[in-house]
């Protein structure tokens, strides 16, 4: 029985991962867009070598998941003036965001250099005004002014991670900003900082964390 209930639940995964891709391929022909494939981590290109070895491997985060994360986030009843994606990639999250919320400025920071390229090149393809792909490493990067969404797909480790939150604190005390975080690996990181974890789904690793 349980060996049954198992593989129906292994079944059922599977399933929800192919309507899953199924979507993801759609917003990229909506869009006109190429965010998909993966870039290993050897073969990311950086100028910093010192974050080089810290950064993870390129994927395209799940719409699903990016719906989920928003769908959160105005339960905070936040006004977020922002939308920074942190290690941006190909650019998905931030066509995203332009297309589920209204935001002043949207910003995806890449430290890889062919990455960011292929961002821009997909920004001509989206068209929004409000996008601003940028070439800066996360580690130095300091957050513009405002209540932000900031999003993560674990783009890098815990050295980074801290890093950044180090460099932004004035930032987060400032500013109702929330980070969601997808396949969230260092949350405790954030909340050994003095981050609140607002909601998280342990099924689909994905959160949100206000400075508290």
């Amino acid at each position: 029985m349980i060996r049954n209930l198992r593989t129906a639940s292994h079944l059922m995964e599977q399933f929800k991962r192919r309507l899953f891709a199924l979507e993801d391929h759609v917003f990229e022909i909506r869009h006109r867009i190429d965010v998909g494939g993966a870039v290993s981590h050897e073969n990311l290109v950086s100028t910093n070598g010192d974050s080089l070895p810290h950064a993870t491997a390129y994927n395209a985060v799940w719409c699903r998941n990016l719906r989920e994360l928003f769908r959160e986030a105005r339960k905070t009843g936040v006004a977020f003036r922002n939308f920074v994606d942190v290690g941006a990639g190909k650019g998905k999250a931030c066509f995203y965001a332009s297309s589920a919320m209204s935001f002043d400025k949207i910003v995806g920071i890449e430290f890889s250099k062919s990455l960011i390229e292929i961002a821009k090149r997909n920004q001509t393809r989206y068209r929004a005004t409000n996008i601003d792909f940028q070439l800066a490493d996360a580690a130095q990067y300091l957050l513009p002014a405002g209540n932000a969404l900031i999003f993560l797909f674990n783009p890098f480790d815990e050295v980074i991670l801290n890093a950044f939150i180090e460099n932004n604190l004035k930032h987060f005390g400032e500013n109702r900003s929330v980070i969601a975080y997808a396949n969230d690996v260092h949350r405790k990181l954030l909340t050994a900082r003095g981050f609140e974890t607002l909601f998280r789904s342990q099924t689909r690793k994905i959160s949100l964390y206000g400075f508290s």
